[in-house]
């Protein structure tokens, strides 16, 4: 007797999904063609994301019941399954009686044809035969309010218009099993309530309904029951009040904690961020000091280059006055020689007997002529010498002057350079105290 009333109730079920498991590929880079995948083998790499991880439920004969959870979760899934237009990859799934499912309105609708051709096309699909057409189609235009337009090509329609007649093909089916996705925003306000009024006759007429929308308050006033799926696997069922409850007090936690980790990532951005404006401060910071450094190092090396040329340029003062020297006196030695040659030719001419013939006399006169002529210019070339000599001191004076004007030039640059070391030694010190400033107040960011 046992057994006959659990047969008895396990017969009221008209879905029965049993440890349903579902996965999907996501390729890295999808080939679309055979030559594609034989070329590039390695474009069809994947990964697997399983959205179902074994659920089972129940769904009795006449009952509502409402599929919530947050996107991602699997509930678009599971109706799909239940349509079988997508089929579990572990588990089974059992339906009994026809199937009508309000996923995508007007799916399968040509643009081209009339709203009352599109009907007899899509009530097809729903798997109406032509005669169980015929019998609602009037039903379906009066319910759709779109009389005055039901002739009209699809493409003018506006987008509430095509909703409309979408929604009264998929609701005039008269299926055991009504299967809704998030469609029951339908249209103006007064059409809204026009299509929830429906749901609830055809509730109220027996008709088992699955409800997937993240709208409680609607699956509070339709459905009996309510399941919450949470990463692809049940995580509660019951009254929907209930559920629902407990349902967005996670949501609002996860809200939450989500606005936190923002908050916190926010946080590490902006302190990485300054970190690495710290860190170029810093390494700005540290060229700075490395260019004056380098400055430093360039003026101590032209120092040291100017103080060896200043001692070769005296050294060379030095030796061009010694020499000129020692050539003064050559030139007295060599003028102090020709003269007494000079005065000896003279004496030893002075000496000659006036007997000597005319000719001889003559010859003298003239060798007296030259050598006196000589004299005179050995006394030109020793007063040339002598300006040259009053020339070269001279030049050498100005070359002194020069000198000391240089060493006076040398010397404020050593000044200015000083200074300009005192400066960048200051500039430094700044450096190091505002460096020393950052690390304070980061120290009491930290804090």
């Amino acid at each position: 007797m046992l057994t006959d009333k659990v047969t008895s109730v396990k017969n009221q079920n008209v879905i029965e999904v049993n440890d349903v498991y579902k996965k999907f590929k996501n390729y890295h880079d999808k080939s679309h063609n055979l030559k594609e995948k034989v070329l590039h083998r390695e474009r069809n790499r994947y990964d697997e994301s399983w959205v179902l991880k074994g659920i089972s439920f129940e769904v009795k004969q006449g009952e509502a019941v409402g599929l919530i959870g947050r996107n991602g979760c699997g509930k678009s899934t599971t109706l799909k399954l239940l349509t079988k237009i997508i089929y579990p990859d572990r588990g089974n799934i059992e339906i009994k009686g026809r199937v009508s499912s309000l996923l995508e309105l007007g799916a399968g609708f040509h643009p081209d044809l009339s709203g009352y051709e599109n009907i007899y096309l899509n009530a097809a699909v729903f798997g109406l035969t032509r005669k169980e057409i015929d019998k609602r189609v009037d039903e379906i235009v009066r319910f759709s309010e779109l009389q005055d337009y039901i002739n009209n090509p699809i493409r003018t329609y506006s987008s509430g218009m095509y909703m409309k007649l979408a929604f009264s093909v998929a609701i005039n089916v008269n299926a055991d099993i009504l299967l809704i996705d998030e469609i029951l925003g339908v249209g103006d306000v007064s059409f809204q309530k026009k299509c929830f009024e429906k749901l609830m006759e055809i509730k109220d007429s027996g008709t088992t309904i699955v409800i997937v929308s993240h709208s409680t308050d609607q699956i509070e006033r339709i459905c009996d029951r309510s399941i919450w799926i949470e990463d692809g696997v049940i995580r509660k069922e019951g009254t929907p009040v209930d559920i629902h409850k407990e349902y967005l007090e996670a949501m609002e936690e996860r809200r939450l904690l989500r606005k936190q980790m923002e908050k916190e990532q926010r946080e590490n951005a902006a302190k990485q961020e300054q970190e690495k404006a710290d860190s170029d401060k810093r390494n700005r910071r540290r060229k700075e000091r490395q260019e004056i450094e380098r400055r430093r190092e360039e003026r101590r090396q032209r120092r040291l280059e100017g103080d060896t040329g200043e001692d070769t340029s005296k050294t060379l003062e030095e030796l061009q006055k010694q020499t000129a020297s020692e050539l003064q006196k050559q030139r007295e030695l060599e003028e102090k020689a020709a003269l007494e040659r000079a005065k000896q030719q003279e004496v030893a001419n002075s000496t000659v007997p006036d007997e000597t013939p005319i000719e001889v006399k003559r010859v003298e006169f003239f060798k007296r002529e030259a050598n006196r002529l000589e004299l005179v210019v050995k006394e030109k070339n020793f007063e040339i010498e002598r300006l040259n000599s009053v020339v070269r001191q001279k030049e050498l004076e100005v070359n002194r002057v020069i000198s000391e004007k240089d060493a006076e030039i040398q010397r404020l640059e050593n000044v200015v350079e000083e200074k300009e070391d005192e400066v960048e030694r200051l500039n430094a010190v700044i450096l190091e105290k505002e460096e020393e400033l950052d690390r304070v107040n980061l120290l009491m960011m930290e804090d």
